[in-house]
């Protein structure tokens, strides 16, 4: 019930805000309700119910009606409104859930598709509206409906499908703070900004176009998101502004006229809003494959942890740190016991899968300011900054025992499992590069299988002088 009442009361609001938009005799400059309604049904499907529906065609009633609308002409804007969005949602539940944000290129083309036949399905409505409602042509009545729809779901439905979880991000900025932006991210705003302000100022069919190059730079530096976002407000803005007539286009005074070429200019902002987009959802193609790359170049393929390469290089990074604020810091390194034996008794398959479980467990012993990687084979190696000799002993006996408790069901029935030797070397001033302690944590944990492995050893304490 709640999920359907706030269904109906954004459709309201957006209605309302589409009435106020529309100056007397022309069309409406905006008209979001439908396009925010596709949006919502098709991001979060639940809303999508019998209930939902009902709303939003209250929705729709109240705002028109509100605003001195007369019910039979309310009732067939209405089903012209809700046979376009009914298109969308349809459509939408055919493609795979991963286009829905625009993640991918070709997600941009099945969003064109969608919208085109969603607002060729309103425009069926219009054909039948505009003869009984305002004594015009059926193909008039089509190609108004139409463009005016075609217009507003390409400016704002990029907008709803790619933006984020905001509760969630906003809760998760809120603990880290929010970063400052950078020159370059502020550079493309600032032009956005320019162009627009020029675009006004020139005038002229043309001044649509001013925005795009500003937009296509944000697109190769914002998110899809934000570039959805600053996308919308450009059209929005521009019809807007062109509509209440701060941005001349020399109208030609026919109403007829008048109408075809604002329904040209709308159809050129829905074509120009593609072009930031589509650039926006080819860069979140190629950052989604980089940081692929990237995970791959740097994480174990079978444990899922940080590589050698990857794992000296963060904690020589976060030794750095530490070492210029002379904090203290322990490596432990890690060794599986009798692995060798495991692989010779029940096959390389159960090493494996029990190198995963020591992964999942040793991980879930730790913060995610602690880095772990696999240095090669059954040996492993922890970071632990601001450890002292006692938190360091405690973690290791944690990750000790609950790898005891460990057992591994393999294929065959047959149960898996072992034990972990541990070393760990203490800093009371972290040195500036992890080899030397990682290779006294080594020493460490081979006095602890010379005395019978599932064991934990400690490397004498590296007294301040040396670290100097």
């Amino acid at each position: 019930m709640l999920d359907a009442g706030l269904v109906g009361l954004l459709v309201f609001a957006a209605a309302l805000f589409g009435l106020w938009t529309r100056p007397a005799g022309l069309l409406a400059a905006l008209w979001p309700a439908n396009a925010l309604l596709l949006g919502v049904m098709v991001r979060y499907p639940r809303l999508s119910t019998p209930l939902g529906w009902i709303m939003a065609i209250v929705g729709y009633y109240a705002a028109d009606l509100l605003t001195g609308g007369e019910f039979f002409k309310t009732t067939i804007l209405t089903a012209a409104n809700l046979v376009g969005v009914a298109t969308g949602v349809t459509l939408f539940s055919r493609i795979d859930r991963k286009h829905v944000g625009l993640r991918e290129p070709v997600s941009v083309l099945y969003l064109i598709l969608v919208v085109t036949a969603s607002a060729a399905a309103a425009g069926l409505i219009g054909a039948i509206a505009n003869p009984l409602l305002f004594h015009g042509d059926p193909l008039d009545g089509w190609v108004f409906w139409f463009v005016s729809e075609l217009v507003n779901f390409m400016a704002v439905l990029p907008m709803v499908l790619a933006l984020p979880d905001f509760p969630w991000r906003l809760v998760d900025r809120r603990r880290s703070g929010f970063p400052r932006p950078t020159v370059l991210q502020v550079m493309p705003v600032l032009a956005l900004v320019a162009s627009c302000l020029l675009g006004e100022g020139f005038g002229g069919p043309g001044a649509l176009a001013f925005p795009v190059p500003a937009l296509l730079w944000c697109a190769v530096t914002f998110s899809m998101s934000v570039t959805a976002a600053l996308t919308l407000l450009v059209s929005t803005g521009t019809l807007l502004a062109i509509s209440f007539g701060y941005i001349a286009v020399a109208i030609p005074v026919p109403t007829s006229n008048t109408t075809h070429t604002m329904l040209s200019l709308r159809m050129g902002m829905a074509l120009i809003t593609l072009a930031p987009i589509t650039v926006a959802s080819v860069m979140a193609a190629r950052n989604e494959l980089f940081q692929r790359m990237q995970y791959m170049a740097e994480h174990d393929q079978l444990t899922g942890l940080l590589n050698r390469r990857a794992f000296i290089d963060r904690s020589s990074a976060l030794l750095s740190k530490l070492a210029e604020a002379r904090r203290s810091s322990a490596v432990l390194m890690l060794d599986v016991d009798h692995f060798k034996k495991i692989n010779d008794t029940y096959g390389h398959a159960a090493g494996d899968l029990l190198l995963k479980a020591f992964a999942r467990t040793t991980s879930s012993c730790l913060r995610e300011t602690e880095p772990i990687g696999r240095i090669g084979g059954e040996e492993f190696a922890i970071l632990l900054p601001d450890g002292t000799p006692e938190t360091a002993r405690a973690v290791a006996e944690r990750v000790r025992t609950a790898f005891a408790d460990c057992v591994v069901e393999l294929d065959d029935g047959r149960r898996a499992a072992t034990t972990v030797s541990i070393g760990i070397a203490f800093m009371r001033s972290t040195l500036p590069a992890i080899e030397h302690p990682l290779s006294l944590a080594d020493q460490a944990l081979y006095r602890a299988k010379q005395d019978g492995r599932n064991r934990v050893d400690l490397a004498e304490t590296l007294p301040r002088d040396r670290l100097v």
